[in-house]
C-alpha cells in the first residue's frame, strides 16, 4: 500500500520533468517570427545566426539558441529580453533615412509584439510576495528589468 503513493509521485515527477525539457515550453504564443523581423542578415546574424531557407524564429523566456537543428525545419530560439535589447540597440543605431524607415517600423512592430508578453509576465512576477526577505533575498526587478513600452 505504501508503494502506490511513491510510484505515483515518481510517475508525476517524470512527466513534469519531460514536459519541462521541451524547447518551446516558455515560447510566447502566436506565429513564429520571420528572419526579416530582426533586420537584415548583417544586423541579426550575431543574435540568431546566419539566414537559412525558411528560417523561423521562436521567442521564449529562456536562453537564445542560434544553431538550427540538424534535421527538420530551420527553427531558432531567441530569449525575449535579449531580443528586446537587441531591437532597441538596432533602432538607435540605424540612421534616420527614408531607405531605413520601413526597416525601423518593422523592428518597432517586432518589439511591440515582444513587449506585450514580456510586460504581462513581468507584472505577474512582480505582483506576488517574495519568498525571500532580508539580506539574502534577491531583487526580482533585476531578474526581469523594466523595459520601455516602445522604441
Amino acid at each position: 500500500m505504501k508503494a502506490l503513493p511513491l510510484f505515483a509521485l515518481l510517475v508525476c515527477g517524470s512527466v513534469l520533468f519531460l514536459v519541462g525539457c521541451s524547447a518551446s515550453l516558455n515560447a510566447i504564443p502566436g506565429p513564429p517570427f520571420a528572419y526579416e523581423d530582426f533586420g537584415t542578415e548583417a544586423m541579426a546574424s550575431h543574435l540568431i545566426g546566419p539566414r537559412g531557407k525558411d528560417t523561423q524564429i521562436i521567442a521564449r523566456f529562456g536562453s537564445t539558441n542560434p544553431t538550427p537543428p540538424a534535421k527538420g525545419p530551420d527553427v531558432r530560439y531567441v530569449g525575449v529580453a535579449q531580443a528586446m535589447n537587441y531591437l532597441r540597440h538596432s533602432v538607435r543605431k540605424l540612421p534616420r533615412t527614408p531607405e531605413n524607415a520601413a526597416m525601423i517600423e518593422r523592428l518597432r512592430a517586432t518589439y511591440s509584439r515582444l513587449y506585450r508578453h514580456y510586460s504581462t509576465k513581468r507584472n505577474a512576477f512582480m505582483s506576488v510576495p517574495s519568498a525571500s526577505y532580508g539580506r539574502g533575498g534577491m531583487n526580482r526587478a533585476l531578474m526581469m528589468p523594466p523595459m520601455p513600452p516602445s522604441i
